[in-house]
């Protein structure tokens, strides 16, 4: 039965900052976040359950866990809040397809041919998800209400990995970790524009709404690196990551913060002067991984897969701001307001 809470759906500890950060932020700092602000719900998947969880802030306690496939990993929320879909990356081949308002799975999507989905997000048109698949090479489209899997694009690289959108929607870029190389695909005419080099295991990717940078990261030797999605110029890179897992930019994109998952802390970057502002020191061995924006505040919820739980971080102040248990081992979250 669904949570009442969940009815309103459907109604319309260390910090370092530079001076130069002090004073560019300075003012937003002021009226930094706070708790009571953060009215919704958050989702996120339990890798080790098998299972997500939906967590009522305002109680600050799980509300529901509801299966997934095997080995989930990544998760996304339409902009309406009513679906999620998670891909079961580790053995489930598949995506479940969740409707919060009900607190219910609706259908799981096979991907017999397509198996280790990741990198899900949502088409503009709210009726598509677009994942990668690493062991079949494949950038893949399917309908979330049909299940029926309506593109596939093959990469022909290596564990094809993470995936990111241009504001337009006219590319995509996944990152291919074995074989060094983001693939650029046209989504006009569905093929592959080009494979840029990059450092060695690339993950993490994000592209700026203009789509002209591209931030994203490499394991092999621990960094960010921006580049020129045209000309594929380095216009910077930050050093000293041991695992740079994710890419998230602030709503105006004035910032970029990326989780650390072997460093056990989340970096803050200047987007357009391209230097680093700031560095949030986690608690020992917290193991950060999925990280979502708030839809309207410049919060970033962060899961730590080592201490399960998810952490709410004032981007500007760079300061947590509340803690919310999860189940075992989360990773990808998305946050539904309910303001």
């Amino acid at each position: 039965m669904p949570h009442t809470f969940l009815s309103l759906l459907l109604l319309p500890f260390l910090v370092f900052t530079s001076p130069t950060s002090t004073a560019m932020y300075q003012q937003k700092a002021k009226a930094g976040a706070s708790e009571s602000k953060i009215v919704g719900l958050l989702v996120v998947v339990n890798k080790t359950d098998n299972s997500i969880s939906i967590i009522d802030t305002a109680q600050r306690k799980v509300i529901n866990t509801l299966p997934t496939g095997k080995g989930p990993h990544e998760l996304v929320v339409s902009q309406n809040g009513k679906w999620a879909v998670s891909t079961d990356f580790v053995g489930g081949d598949s995506l479940t397809v969740f409707d919060i308002a009900n607190q219910s799975v609706v259908r799981t999507i096979k991907l017999d041919k397509y198996p280790g989905p990741h990198g899900i997000r949502f088409l503009n048109d709210q009726q598509h998800v677009a994942f990668t698949s690493g062991k079949s090479q494949h950038f893949v489209i399917a309908n979330i209400f049909t299940g029926e899997v309506t593109q596939a694009v093959s990469t022909k690289q290596d564990t094809t990995h993470m995936l990111a959108f241009s504001e337009k929607e006219d590319f995509a870029y996944t990152t291919n970790i074995r074989s060094n190389t983001i693939s650029k695909i046209s989504l006009n005419d569905f093929s592959v524009v080009e494979q840029i080099p990059s450092a060695e295991m690339p993950e993490a990717i994000n592209i700026t709404r203009d789509g002209k940078e591209i931030w994203y990261g490499g394991n092999k030797a621990g960094l960010v690196r921006v580049i020129s999605a045209d000309s594929h110029e380095t216009l910077a890179q930050f050093d000293d990551f041991s695992f740079p897992y994710r890419v998230l930019f602030s709503h105006d994109e004035k910032i970029a913060m990326v989780p650390d998952f072997r460093n056990h802390d989340i970096r803050f970057f200047d987007v357009a002067n391209k230097t680093e502002i700031g560095r949030l020191a986690l608690e020992s061995e917290a193991g950060p991984q999925g990280i979502t924006l708030h839809p309207s505040l410049d919060v970033a919820f962060l899961s730590l897969n080592l201490k399960n739980k998810i952490v709410a971080i004032d981007i500007h102040t760079q300061e947590i701001i509340a803690e919310y248990p999860t189940g075992n081992n989360p990773d990808g979250v998305a946050f539904i307001s309910l303001n």
